[in-house]
């Protein structure tokens, strides 16, 4: 079964392009198809077995110049790309290794993604090591220049357990741009406290560096729980703080913090670090 759609984003960027959906996007393996006016391709990089026995792959999406696509948690006014691989057969695990994104500053506000082309590398894990996985990505995205407009792709390939490395020089790119972790990005603490907002609870953070992390640094929150809305971040640095805030929503108006499931992600210009839970301070 697809996802839901996030019908009030898919709302406000059609009323931004004063147009229709736009229509959906195709490709068979490597093959790719162009769907929208900022799209050039999409496509499923074959990858190769590892031999844990999982499988390195890759989503890619070209897009035309100066057009840009979502990163997991883009913002208020981004689409977050949702991924449908119930179709596949021998699989029964993906993780995901985001690259590190970039910000962008549309209509006031900032949201989190990828200008000309995203290299997405995904972790398969078969039920079977030994046999190929037949891999089928029913994708929902948005991609966006001076308007977004939301495109789906249907892709597919057979992923064998002895075939050659397709794709490998540009998955593995992707791959050295993965975030860090908070042990190498040198993170000696992570606090996070829901607190009084302007509407309501905001969730307040603050990481701590064991060194003055570079200037211009970005901290973005995420719940990491369904049904929880999180609004834009807004960060500052002082000495070896980065300390963010943003407004936290439930679903059913109430909001509960679950500080083994916050996902802190501080951006700059040159990494991504990515700490997974944090504690009470004091």
């Amino acid at each position: 079964m697809r996802p839901p759609r996030p019908l009030p984003l898919l709302r406000f960027c059609l009323g931004l392009a004063v147009a229709s959906l736009a229509a959906p996007v195709a490709a068979q393996g490597l093959a790719s198809g162009a769907g929208t006016e900022g799209l050039e391709s999409v496509a499923l990089l074959e990858g190769w077995r590892q031999p844990n026995g999982t499988h390195v792959a890759a989503l890619e999406i070209r897009l035309r110049p100066g057009w840009h696509t979502y990163w997991r948690a883009p913002g208020q006014y981004g689409i977050p790309p949702q991924f449908d691989w119930s179709g596949s057969r021998n699989l029964e695990g993906v993780a995901y290794v985001w690259p590190r994104p970039s910000a962008f500053e549309s209509y006031g506000a900032r949201t989190i993604g990828y200008h000309d082309a995203l290299v997405l590398p995904v972790i398969l894990r078969p039920a079977d090591p030994e046999a190929p996985i037949e891999a089928r990505l029913d994708l929902f995205f948005g991609v966006c220049e001076d308007i977004c407009v939301p495109a789906e792709a249907a892709l597919a390939a057979t992923l064998a357990a002895d075939g050659p490395a397709k794709g490998r020089p540009r998955i593995e790119r992707a791959l050295s741009r993965r975030a860090q972790t908070a042990a190498e990005a040198g993170v000696v603490d992570a606090t996070c406290e829901l607190v009084a907002g302007d509407e309501g609870h905001d969730l307040a953070a603050t990481v701590t560096f064991a060194a003055d992390p570079a200037p211009g640094q970005i901290a973005l929150l995420e719940a990491g729980r369904p049904g929880v809305w999180i609004g834009e971040t807004r960060s500052e640095a002082t000495g070896r703080d980065v300390s963010a805030r943003a407004a936290m929503r439930g679903a059913s108006g109430g909001v509960a913090l679950d500080r083994s499931a916050v996902r802190i992600t501080i951006l700059d210009d040159s990494r991504a670090v990515e700490i997974n839970g944090c504690r009470r301070p004091g």
